[in-house]
């Protein structure tokens, strides 16, 4: 049986859906599902290409599924233990949503990092793709993570 997530912007009423990878991020997904809905503002990331994220709550979590360039598609979970940027003191976590081509994960300074991927949109998400780049033109948005259907 396979569980999915649904991602909305609930202003706009665009929704999708993704398949968490489970076998392949069992532990990352066990968490994310845990703490599911989260709701926050969306940031458009500003290393590292087409992807927007919210901030959520700071746990460790095993690395697995690790990617560095990532899909269109790919939903990620990325952990930063405080202290390794000079702008950041404290441990922080997000949810990434990668919704376009030409992605390459990197931290302050432009530096290659990695983040497990724990879920793949399916099915046709491209007007949600299209209100993911609204946001670095237009500023944020409200994305809400929430439990879908377990398949």
């Amino acid at each position: 049986m396979s569980k999915r997530i649904v991602l909305s912007f609930p202003e706009d009423g665009i929704s999708a859906e993704a398949e968490l990878l489970e076998d392949a991020a069992p532990a990352t997904c066990q968490l994310v599902w845990e703490w599911l809905p989260v709701e926050n503002q969306t940031v458009h990331g500003m290393y590292s290409g087409r992807e927007v994220f919210v901030m959520v709550e700071p746990k460790a979590v095993e690395e697995e599924n690790l990617v560095n360039l990532p899909l269109p598609g790919e939903i990620l979970y990325f952990h930063q233990e405080g202290g390794v940027y000079v702008d950041a003191d404290d441990s922080y976590a997000e949810i990434c949503v990668i919704y376009g081509r030409g992605v390459q994960l990197r931290g302050e300074g432009g530096v290659p990092t990695f983040a497990n991927c724990f879920a793949r949109m399916i099915g046709d998400w491209t007007e949600f793709a299209a209100a993911c780049a609204r946001v670095r033109w237009e500023g944020p948005r409200r994305l809400r993570v929430e439990r879908g259907k377990e398949m």
